[in-house]
């Protein structure tokens, strides 16, 4: 599923990006352990976690970054990727294509998720639930003028206007099977092509920020939202499922390393867990926490590598 500046300068400036970390010293492929990210600001943050938090008990570590989620998913499945954190939502409907049932609970869909892939040899660990979907927002005046709170509302409003309202979504948005167009044949409205940019992430921010864009995609753990006091547009059709952010792993890795599946589960355990659904408390928690993160790399322009080093010094990880 983030995202913003520092991933997209990040992605335009080196493409995808692969080094080493640990001993200084890369050995052969099959004593290393890859580690996968996408190209956005929560996945740059979460693969440096994962990447130092093995590094730190002793192996070898390469991290593969800046990938889209079907590059990604592609590499873990060939085994090009060892380990990776991806989202449930995104698995259940872009990877599996399979049709979410709105109101699926987040634990729930996240079982789903693990029986389905456990068939491609790939194990699902505990989930960090910080629900990070997608949403649609606008500079505050906006929608406060127009009498705008739901999407419904606002597809009225895309309605009346034909189609021709500003709007931004990235690439990846653009071609999802709960991406832009299944979002308007849910909500039944339409962007004129002509009114509507697609680029990489991040540019949302610039565009809201300059009012060239009265809606943008971005995700619910964003800093900017709260930064620059955007609205979000409720989705009261739940069309979007749960985008829980969770570790996975090919099996034979973990048959090999079996010790890694305590290492990583004690990473998710840093975050509000709970063995039954979690509340909204728990994710709005978790959302905060990630929030927190993120400004540091998308406001503050820490390096993503600090970040998640800071965080696993302070739960005492590394």
């Amino acid at each position: 599923m983030k995202r913003l500046f520092f991933g997209s300068a990040l992605l335009l400036l080196t493409g995808i990006i692969i080094f080493s970390v640990g001993c200084g010293r890369k050995k052969s492929t099959d004593d290393t352990i890859t580690v996968g990210c996408k190209n956005f600001t929560e996945q740059y943050i979460i693969g440096e976690m994962i990447t130092q938090l093995l590094a730190a008990r002793g192996y070898e570590v390469e991290l593969v970054s800046g990938l889209t989620s079907e590059e990604l998913r592609k590499k873990l499945t060939v085994g090009e990727v060892d380990i990776c954190a991806d989202y449930t939502g995104t698995a259940w409907i872009l990877y599996f294509q399979e049709t979410y049932l709105p109101g699926t609970p987040p634990r729930q869909l996240y079982r789903m998720v693990k029986e389905r892939d456990q068939v491609n040899g790939i194990i699902w660990l505990e989930p960090i639930w910080n629900d990070n979907t997608y949403v649609l927002v606008s500079w505050p005046e906006f929608p406060r003028e127009e009498g705008l709170k739901t999407i419904s509302e606002l597809a009225e409003f895309y309605r009346k206007k034909d189609g021709k309202v500003s709007t931004f979504i990235d690439h990846e948005f653009s071609r999802r099977p709960d991406g832009l167009r299944a979002l308007e044949k849910t909500y039944t409205f339409h962007v004129d092509e002509r009114f509507l940019w697609v680029g990489p992430p991040g540019q949302s921010i610039k565009r809201l920020k300059d009012h060239e864009a009265r809606v943008a995609m971005v995700f619910a753990t964003d800093p900017a939202i709260a930064d620059n006091d955007w609205f979000i547009y409720r989705d009261e059709q739940m069309f979007f499922p749960p985008y829980d952010l969770t570790p996975c792993a090919r099996r034979e890795i973990l048959k090999e390393h079996p010790e890694v599946t305590d290492i990583l589960t004690g990473l998710s355990a840093t975050f509000p867990i709970t063995r039954g659904e979690p509340t909204p408390e728990d994710i709005a928690v978790c959302r905060k926490i990630w929030q927190t993160l993120n400004s540091r790399v998308d406001l503050d322009l820490e390096d993503p590598a600090r970040v998640a080093s800071d965080y696993l010094r302070r739960e005492g990880l590394i």
